[in-house]
């Protein structure tokens, strides 16, 4: 008796935290939304006064961002040097096979509903109609991610990344007596010629401003495994590397202080920064089936797969976790939010901390549930904007694209339209109409990204339990 007491109030302890936290969350939210309502409309600033509501957002973004690489290479290594070689690699076996699957459900989820509901239908917002589409270029996406995987210096991986840009170049096709010629368009064209205009599509490839999140984690994993093999002599490396990591997530615990001050003038700026309401109402049926998908992804495809292997209540991973999910629905952001994901997996969910320290940094960075969801819905709710009918070739080459895609997508805000124009690009579908997909991504943005939250703390309970015998006899 005296045990359940204990543990009852436990239990109340913990839901008083979590009511007072979602409570002070509705409050900062309802405050930022209203000061953003009345400086727009009641209050019009200047352009230099707009820019200083800014700088209290950004700073937030900023320190968190700049944290958040160094705590994930430190978290996968001292996860790694903590485990033995045979643990992590079926730790890596689980996360791999847990990542793929949760992705492809995802998938299939956005093309049913995108498919189904058909929101693009009769929403021509764009005035030219694409009647040429450029070529696939799937390789292009995929060679980035392989050259990605292995990149050129540890230390540049941190703050760049490859990409490769496809751009199209006009040019003039010139028939005469026969004979066919290319020349530019800058040249003087021979009257007596026949003239017609082509382009032709060029591969440009350069480091773009981003850190390369899966390189730094496939070789902070190897060196991990490297520094296990080299026994005893490494432990004082081991004992510095896990050091430094507790030592970023101290500094994390101190930024999450100025959390809410930097959350409420980023939901000021949200509101500033939206300028055309008009174009918000029109893309309303999208943004609906968007919600849609990450509703069903949250209450019915995540819990239908971790009670199909454990036979436990998910919705107790729904409520243990909720301080990390909301947190990430404010700040747009898995990757900064991961110190708050490993407070909440560790403390109420009761997840082994080594394995914490493995699996969550990787999760938090390749495991995009709610991303997934939101572009296959998005890159094809343009192909109906434009009336193009997909095939099943078409659609299983979005659905791929976006899966990889998502795979390398770094966990930070704002980056949903441009990662949908890769995609649209990829598959040859018209992508200048993705810059319309800005409007609603502010708002979007923080919805999927405690999806993906949710998705990661799911996994890490789920492999505790199937990893439950291997890390009791390694304690």
């Amino acid at each position: 008796p005296e045990t359940s007491h204990k543990l009852l109030n436990c239990d109340c302890r913990l839901w008083l935290k979590h009511s007072h936290l979602f409570l002070m969350t509705v409050i900062k939210y309802t405050i930022g939304l209203g000061t953003g309502f009345l400086l727009r409309f009641m209050i019009f600033l200047r352009d230099d006064q707009v820019k200083w509501i800014r700088i209290p957002g950004d700073m937030l973004l900023n320190v968190l961002q700049m944290f958040a690489v160094p705590l994930i290479v430190t978290s996968v290594l001292a996860g790694v040097t903590g485990l033995n070689t045979k643990m992590s690699r079926k730790t890596a076996f689980f996360t791999g096979t847990y990542i793929c699957g949760t992705t492809l459900l995802a998938i299939i989820l956005g093309l049913l509903l995108v498919l189904t509901i058909k929101p693009g239908v009769g929403e021509h917002l764009s005035q030219d109609r694409v009647k040429e589409m450029p070529p696939f270029s799937v390789h292009v996406i995929l060679m980035d991610l392989l050259r990605n995987m292995v990149p050129e210096s540890f230390i540049q991986a941190f703050y760049e990344q490859y990409k490769t840009e496809i751009i199209e170049i006009g040019r003039l096709k010139t028939e005469r007596r026969g004979c066919v010629s290319f020349q530019s368009t800058l040249e003087a064209v021979v009257p007596s010629c026949s003239v017609q205009n082509v382009t032709e599509t060029k591969l440009v490839g350069s480091y773009v401003d981003g850190p390369n999140m899966i390189g730094l984690i496939i070789w902070s994993f190897t060196f991990g495994i490297l520094i296990n093999r080299v026994g005893q002599e490494a432990t004082s490396t081991v004992k510095a590397i896990q050091s430094l990591n507790d030592a970023i997530k101290i500094i994390f615990n101190w930024i999450l202080w100025y959390l809410p001050i930097g959350v409420l003038f980023l939901i000021v700026e949200n509101v500033l920064d939206v300028e055309d309401w008009g174009a918000v109402i029109k893309l309303a049926k999208l943004s609906a089936v968007i919600s849609l998908g990450l509703v069903i992804q949250t209450f019915f495809v995540l819990p239908m797969v971790y009670f199909t292997l454990v036979r436990k209540n998910p919705y107790v991973i729904l409520k243990g976790t909720s301080k990390a999910w909301m947190t990430a629905i404010i700040i747009a952001s898995s990757t900064a939010s991961l110190p708050v994901i490993l407070q909440c997996c560790e403390e109420n969910l009761m997840v082994n901390g080594k394995l914490c320290r493995l699996m969550l940094p990787i999760l938090t960075s390749i495991n995009m549930n709610g991303t997934a969801v939101y572009e296959v819905i998005a890159s094809v709710f343009i192909a109906q904007m434009n009336d193009i009918t997909l095939d099943a070739g078409q659609i299983i080459a979005v659905g791929l694209t976006s899966s990889i895609v998502t795979f390398g997508a770094a966990g930070i805000p704002a980056t949903g339209a441009v990662t949908t124009i890769l995609i649209l690009t990829a598959v040859g579908l018209p992508a200048k109409d993705a810059a319309m997909l800005v409007v609603v991504e502010w708002l979007l943005d923080h919805f999927r990204t405690g999806v993906n939250v949710l998705g990661d703390c799911y996994g890490v309970v789920l492999i505790n339990f199937l990893c439950h015998d291997e890390l009791e006899d390694l304690d």
